[in-house]
């Protein structure tokens, strides 16, 4: 509806400057001379009339038809020019509506007889005056100011029609796609999340054709959500279902034979052990990637950080003759909440003990990068590694790799350091090594700071 009104003020107001323009030119080019010398000439003529009478203008007007100087004509009431002189019927309508609007290029002066006269100047040619008999001149009565200026309906009336038909148009052009859209919203919001509509866009390329297409990758997003939320959902519950059933059938054991109680007793504390570290991940991991956890950061020592990590993490590899090997250049300071990186930093040297095979070497390499003004940790086992296609997963919640789905574990650890060093504006990422190994890289910020 805007639109329509919109379209037919423009109509009236164009059709309006039009007739205006158009009314404009009717009046100054229609056989009237509009020249100074004109409008000197008419003066002198207005003057000789009101001040001398018709014959003395009439001997003036003889005295410059001799002369080579504009004609100026004087027509009476009846159309009769004064000297019998022709002239064409446009150039006198022309000329009443000059001198009825007050118009310097003609004048009309009215007697003290009640005779009145048009005196004005005739276009000389160069507008195709055709000139006519005074037996043939009709008497004015109007109808050349309705044909001058009379307002164009039909085009106005022609215009509506226009811009009811292009309104029409438009609001299908812009209908079609916001139809589209709201269809697929409301289809998205009763779930139905592979709802697609850039293709319905045909070939658009407008803003309603971007909103489509933003659209399509929000419903993607959004299924994608879903169906990892979904994932997640059947991991908590294959992960808690595993424990829970080895402790239902220890307690089945335990009627059956009373006397193996206390082995019992120990398996049914080892599943609720790991129920409660699952459970305590998926707590940290949640509160971690909704923003609970504000870090408080504070200075440290990158040295006294790995230090402590190492030696908490020598108990599990010994058990596995496994030997930590680490290098720092220097002792750097660090911004950071120590808990957090602690736990993000130990899941991957954990995960390289965990993965790497027996009688291997971990290294554990700490350095400054000088082009990004990072401090880069990179953990390096020696183990099989991840499949080429499961890097990008290997940090979301339950995905352990192909290689290592044979090991105990949740595969949350390296989801909850992932969440933890963005947290601390850093960055993680793992990649194989040629010919066998795993590697991951932390990088954190460094401050510039640094102990001797």
């Amino acid at each position: 509806m805007f639109l329509l009104v919109a379209q037919l003020t423009a109509v009236i107001g164009v059709s309006v400057a039009i007739w205006l323009q158009h009314r404009h030119e009717a009046l100054q080019s229609t056989g009237v001379e509009t020249s100074p010398s004109a409008r000197s000439l008419v003066e002198a003529a207005a003057s000789t009339l009101q001040f001398g009478g018709i014959k003395s203008l009439q001997n003036l007007l003889k005295y410059w038809q001799q002369r080579p100087v504009l004609q100026l004509l004087a027509i009476d009431t009846n159309g009769k020019e004064l000297l019998q002189r022709s002239y064409t019927k446009t150039s006198f309508d022309a000329a009443r509506l000059l001198a009825e609007d007050d118009q310097r290029h003609a004048k009309q002066i009215k007697l003290s007889n009640g005779q009145s006269f048009i005196l004005f100047v005739p276009d000389d040619g160069r507008n195709n005056r055709l000139a006519q008999r005074p037996s043939e001149l009709k008497q004015y009565k109007g109808g050349s100011r309705k044909a001058v200026g009379r307002f164009p309906l039909m085009p106005l009336l022609g215009g509506i029609v226009v811009s009811f038909i292009f309104a029409a148009l438009l609001a299908w052009y812009f209908s079609k796609p916001i139809n589209i859209l709201r269809t697929a919203f409301e289809q998205a919001s009763n779930g139905k999340l592979d709802v697609r509509v850039a293709s319905e866009m045909g070939g658009r390329r407008d803003e309603l054709s971007d909103l489509g297409h933003d659209f399509d990758a929000m419903a993607s997003r959004l299924e994608s959500l879903l169906q990892s939320q979904t994932k997640l959902l059947h991991h908590i519950s294959h992960e808690l279902r595993s424990p829970l059933a080895r402790i239902q059938m220890a307690l089945g054991l335990v009627r059956q034979s009373p006397h193996k109680i206390e082995a019992f007793l120990n398996r049914i504390t080892l599943e609720a052990n790991r129920m409660d570290g699952l459970v305590g991940e998926l707590l940290t991991l949640s509160r971690l990637e909704s923003g609970a956890v504000q870090v408080k950061k504070e200075t440290l020592e990158l040295k006294q950080l790995m230090h402590n990590i190492i030696e908490d993490a020598q108990f599990e590899a010994e058990s596995k003759n496994m030997k930590l090997k680490m290098s720092l250049d220097q002792n750097y300071l660090l911004q950071g909440q120590p808990d957090l990186l602690y736990r993000a930093i130990e899941n991957v040297v954990r995960n390289a003990i965990k993965y790497g095979p027996d009688n291997s070497v971990i290294n554990i390499d700490c350095s400054k990068h000088n082009d990004n003004q990072k401090i880069q940790i990179t953990v390096t086992d020696q183990g099989a590694g991840v499949d080429a296609l499961e890097l990008e997963d290997i940090f979301k919640p339950f995905v352990r790799g192909s290689y290592g789905s044979q090991t105990v574990g949740h595969g949350v650890g390296l989801a909850i350091t992932k969440q933890v060093i963005e947290a601390h504006s850093g960055q993680v990422i793992a990649k194989n090594i040629t010919p066998q190994g795993f590697c991951v890289e932390i990088s954190l910020p460094y401050n510039g700071l640094s102990l001797s």
